[in-house]
């Protein structure tokens, strides 16, 4: 199989920036910086221009050209405009793109992580290891959750995931779906199924491959450890838990 570049279509809190960071390393395509057309980033330009002028074409247009060289793509839909996200899958589909879609199975942790994230500003493990220790320390105290968001965030994600993936049945598009539990804690080790997904991408790579197991045993930001520290955490997970179980 040729090897084709791929577009990850994702929220926020699923594990994809590790699974980015990994296939980053072994695909010959060039690889974007992660979730590129969120303002401020390398494409924001686009996002920006879109909602300040509502004209679809020219969006599209410029879309078309971001993805001209094929560079590799992790996209999270749940906070850029739909209309992007379509234009973005049109453009890929065009250039022979592989879609991989990656959620997370409990929404309701998903999003207890995200607005963890948010108050505390730990994005990742190397965040962890700076602003941790100072909060843990009381030198760095983080905002309580805003829980008036709560309702519309999982709304608002709910909407994009539907949304993504009638735009993909629609197109007739074919994609593996993994899910964050699986991928990261299931019963297959993580190296398999990472393996078994680059090549599905026609990417050559050994099973004694060092990214393989760097990869594997890449670790978490631990934010558990955190969460007691956000005064009302408990209180969001709980709401959160009554929002994602209808």
């Amino acid at each position: 199989m040729a090897e084709q570049p791929w577009l990850i279509l994702t929220l926020r809190r699923t594990g994809g920036t590790s699974l980015t960071t990994f296939l980053s390393t072994a695909s010959s395509f060039s690889t974007i910086e992660h979730e590129p057309f969120n303002p401020g980033r390398m494409l924001g330009h686009i996002t920006n221009g879109f909602q300040n002028s509502d004209n679809i074409a020219d969006m599209s247009a410029a879309v078309r050209q971001a993805v001209a060289n094929r560079p590799n793509i992790k996209h999270c839909i749940e906070i850029i405009p739909t209309e992007i996200t379509r234009a973005l899958i049109d453009a890929c589909q065009e250039q022979g793109y592989r879609f991989i879609v990656m959620t997370r199975r409990n929404e309701a942790k998903r999003l207890a992580s995200l607005f963890l994230a948010i108050s505390t500003g730990v994005w990742g493990p190397e965040d962890a290891m700076q602003i941790y220790p100072k909060i843990i320390a009381g030198t760095q105290t983080p905002p309580p959750i805003d829980l008036t968001r709560l309702r519309g965030r999982v709304r608002t994600d709910y909407y994009s995931v539907g949304r993504m993936l009638s735009m993909l049945r629609n197109r007739q598009i074919d994609y593996p779906w993994l899910l964050f539990e699986d991928l990261y804690f299931g019963d297959t080790p993580i190296r398999e199924q990472a393996l078994a997904l680059a090549r599905d991408l026609g990417i050559t790579i050994g099973e004694d491959d060092d990214r393989l197991q760097a990869f594997a045993e890449k670790s978490g930001q631990k934010s558990s450890e955190i969460a007691p520290y956000v005064e009302n955490y408990d209180t969001a997970v709980a709401r959160l838990n009554k929002l994602c179980s209808a």
